[in-house]
């Protein structure tokens, strides 16, 4: 099933935050990337999402990923009730993601609306304070064509679609994005977004980066 509850709408993203120079900028090698912990939540490339940051190491690696106009590492941590996890406690896919905006809602919370980007994995974290800093390598897409990926495309496609008529105001975005999806790989990754599943389910599909078996298991979470 689908949870289009999560599709992000314009009036839902507060107003621009200012970025607060509590501390000088850390020195993050242009190698490096910052990393943003989050709970509850998994990134995929090409998937926009508001991502709440309540802690004060994300708000500072929220700000300086804005200051320095950097790309973030949005990765999910293993146990959601971990208040302030180590490296450790990381999974080790993430996705690279753009910062569109950074926001604060009228109760102060902080939230950066995130584009995903592209998979990658950690390959050794350099620093946990203020904020996670890490060297990764960026996972390739696998280019994979052929009349079998074209059918799980096709039958993919009609499986959201169907699931999305079923539900009650549904975001016109988000039926015309399921639609006009650019690749089997866009579309695996934008039903896995939103599908209703857990976020452990959702960071095995991260994982999975051979594309047959990505549509495959997407396609089973979504009958």
């Amino acid at each position: 099933m689908l949870d289009f509850l999560a599709f992000p709408r314009a009036a839902d993203l507060g107003s621009p935050a200012r970025t607060q120079e509590a501390q000088p900028p850390v020195q993050v090698p242009q190698d490096a990337l910052i990393i943003v912990p989050v709970r509850g939540l998994v990134l995929f490339p090409g998937v926009v999402l508001p991502v709440t940051v309540g802690r004060a190491r994300s708000i500072a690696a929220a700000q300086q990923v804005v200051r320095e106009s950097r790309q973030v590492g949005i990765l999910l941590q293993r146990d959601p009730q971990q208040a302030e996890p180590s490296a450790i406690d990381l999974h080790r896919t993430g996705t690279i993601a753009n910062v569109l905006r950074y926001v604060t809602g009228p109760d102060e919370s902080h939230h950066v609306i995130c584009q995903g980007e592209q998979r990658f994995r950690i390959l050794e974290f350099l620093r946990e304070q203020p904020f996670f800093v890490a060297r990764v390598a960026r996972i390739e897409e696998p280019d994979v064509r052929g009349s079998e990926i074209e059918a799980r495309f096709l039958n993919l496609q009609s499986q959201a679609v169907e699931a999305l008529e079923l539900l009650p105001q549904v975001p016109r975005e988000l039926v015309a994005a399921v639609q006009q999806a650019s690749s089997a790989s866009a579309l695996a990754d934008l039903v896995a977004a939103y599908m209703d599943v857990t976020p452990d389910e959702k960071q095995e599909l991260l994982e999975t980066v051979d594309l047959v078996a990505r549509m495959d298991k997407v396609a089973r979470l979504l009958a």
